[in-house]
């Protein structure tokens, strides 16, 4: 028995005489037995997304537990502290049944194609939440369960996170016809309603970019590619303070071991990389992604312009970049160049940005705002000699990749990847698209 694994005392109520017994949590399976030591367990629940585990409450507060033995659903009496502590063990592991038991809806937040996001409060803590129910005729419209794997794994890649900078998953409950994902609750705007009515000065522009850095700096870490970061996806946790930004909505992320790299994200943040066909893209679109949305607050413009998402989406791939800023200083238009590099091997790092001159507490000034001219951004910036960013182990930590791919420092260069210029041309094919 494994010195981390989890044990409470339960019992079944009977009309006569309550059996009782011993529930083990360990190896990713739910034992319970009549005997301390488990050899014959009587119950046994493998800890995997199908299996659910229910809860009742009596008075908002835990009374028991229960899981489906032959089709039937058994309930398990416990202390209200052993219930509490196996409520924490579980959460996020498995999904939890019957969600009305916990969580009261309260109002709508938002809705999409797919699903709804409520605002809940828990019913025994009284905190305040935000579920985000997923429709089950739409995850499983498709025959090859496409949809439903893209959700496991969003769970999945959540599971891992624990980033202030980052949305926080609290509870999975699977209903009748929905998933709910509970997360922590972001009572401010997202940036790009923010935005639209604030002009962000400098200090809060180095604020959220130095936030969602760190948050990459994470990602990185975990070998997590997000592939859909844009200011939609950046929320304040709190009204109005931009030091509480958050990065959400993990639905494209995917491991970085992924085989099959597809083409996805939003017109206007895809990193070029991921136009060519087989190309072995990494976390380093992210930071193209975040190179687009810190030109959108220095200018209060996109990086590519069009009239609709498809004329967006072709100056994206085209890399045909708007220039709307004069006047800023080197350190900003320097930052901005080597995040927006079209070749990702030439692209800074988020650890590397981090160590940029744009964060020293000297850079300031007015932010300087051109009429729109459409061209490549690395040639119409003003040409400066790219800024010295020492490496030291004391303070930047060197990004190494595991996984099927050769091992290798993006912080100081690689040849692994094929020539950019070489293999620039070669688009992929539409069937890979998946833009969302």
């Amino acid at each position: 028995m494994d010195q981390n694994s989890f044990q409470i005392k339960c019992q079944r109520k009977h009309f006569l005489k309550d059996k009782h017994y011993h529930l083990l949590i360990d190896d990713d399976r739910i034992s319970i037995s009549q005997s301390v030591n488990f050899q014959q367990s009587k119950y046994i629940l493998d800890l995997i997304f199908q299996n659910l585990v229910f809860w009742k409450t009596d008075e908002n507060q835990l009374i028991a537990f229960g899981i489906k033995y032959n089709q039937v659903l058994k309930w398990f009496h416990a202390e209200k502290t052993a219930l509490e502590a196996l409520y924490r063990e579980l959460h996020t592991r498995v999904f939890f049944g019957n969600i009305s038991a916990i969580y009261e809806s309260k109002e709508i937040l938002g809705a999409g194609a797919s699903c709804k996001v409520y605002k809940v409060v828990n019913k025994i803590t009284h905190y305040e939440f935000a579920s985000k129910c997923i429709r089950k005729d739409y995850v499983f419209k498709r025959n090859d369960k496409e949809r439903y794997n893209r959700l496991i794994q969003e769970i999945e890649l959540m599971r891992l996170v624990e980033h202030n900078s980052i949305v926080k998953m609290v509870d999975l409950y699977e209903g009748e016809k929905s998933y709910y994902i509970i997360m922590e609750l972001l009572k401010g705007e997202t940036l790009h309603t923010f935005t639209k009515k604030t002009k962000l000065n400098i200090y809060q522009i180095k604020t959220v970019m130095n936030k969602c850095l760190k948050a990459l700096c994470y990602l990185n870490l975990l070998n997590i590619i997000h592939r859909d970061l844009k200011l939609e996806n950046l929320v304040l946790l709190e009204p109005n303070n931009v030091e509480t930004v958050k990065i959400i909505d993990f639905g494209l992320a995917i491991p970085l071991s992924t085989p099959q790299l597809q083409i996805c994200g939003t017109p206007g943040y895809i990193a070029p990389e991921m136009f060519i066909d087989k190309y072995p893209y990494t976390t380093k679109v992210d930071m193209f992604s975040l190179g687009s949305i810190f030109y959108k607050l220095l200018s209060r413009k996109s990086l590519f312009s069009g009239n609709n998402s498809d004329e967006i989406l072709e100056n994206n791939k085209r890399f045909k970049c708007n220039n709307h800023l004069k006047n800023c200083s080197h350190e900003i238009l320097d930052l901005l160049k080597q995040m927006l590099q079209k070749d990702p091997n030439k692209r800074i790092s988020p650890e590397q940005a981090l160590l940029h001159p744009f964060f020293d507490d000297t850079i300031q000034g007015d932010l300087g705002v051109a009429e729109e001219s459409p061209h490549e951004i690395v040639k119409t910036f003003p040409h400066i000699k790219p800024m010295q960013i020492s490496n030291s182990n004391d303070n930047i930590k060197i990004q190494v990749i595991r996984g099927s791919q050769p091992s290798f420092d993006l912080s100081l260069g690689s040849n692994y990847f094929p020539s950019f210029d070489d293999i620039n041309k070669k688009s992929r094919n539409g069937s890979d698209h998946i833009i969302e």
